[in-house]
């Protein structure tokens, strides 16, 4: 007679492996949870960097002002400036402005559209300091046209300060970027 060997697991050796796996999944998921929220941080802050970068790149390519402008919604059939003060979260414009320095805002009939900001990912908020509120202009030598203050952005989640990022656009039309201990933002 042959004898078989069972091949397998029991129950209870089962059961201790799977309360293993989990315990370790449970320490595994906030740290997995932060990095994606990181991820969304730092790709929020890539892309307003970027814009920045293309707008000042413009203004001095047309010889024209280029203006960034918060929007309340970008994806509009004919969109426009404007939103709630000091947020960007629901997306922005960037355009070439016509010559009317006077208004500020984007008129389609007259302005050139170069880029639209999408609204960003949730969770994440844009807000800026009272001199970046409602736009941001770059003169056609590169410099801000933001009466000698630097421009702030601050991109920010509900983790608060510690692991918040600004970006600062100097009179110069230079920007620069800061991690963590921001201070305006507030969970």
């Amino acid at each position: 007679m042959k004898q078989y060997q069972n091949r397998g697991f029991t129950l209870a050796e089962l059961l201790i492996t799977l309360g293993i796996v989990a315990i370790v999944l449970s320490m595994a998921v906030p740290s997995v949870s932060s990095v994606i929220k990181d991820n969304r941080l730092a790709t929020t802050l890539n892309q307003v960097v970027t814009d920045i970068h293309v707008a000042r790149s413009e203004a001095a390519k047309r010889g024209v002002r280029v203006i960034l402008c918060r929007s309340g919604n970008p994806n509009a059939a004919t969109p426009s400036c404007g939103g709630a003060e000091k947020t960007w979260t629901s997306g922005y414009l960037m355009f070439a402005d016509d010559g009317n320095y006077a208004n500020n805002t984007y008129d389609a009939g007259t302005d050139t559209l170069l880029r639209i900001g999408q609204p960003v990912t949730s969770g994440v908020h844009l807000r800026t300091n009272g001199t970046w509120n409602n736009n941001l202009e770059f003169n056609y030598h590169g410099s801000t046209n933001e009466g000698g203050s630097t421009a702030m952005m601050s991109i920010c989640d509900e983790r608060g300060k510690e692991v918040g990022r600004q970006i600062r656009v100097g009179p110069n039309g230079i920007s620069k970027t800061f991690y963590g201990n921001i201070s305006t933002c507030i969970p």
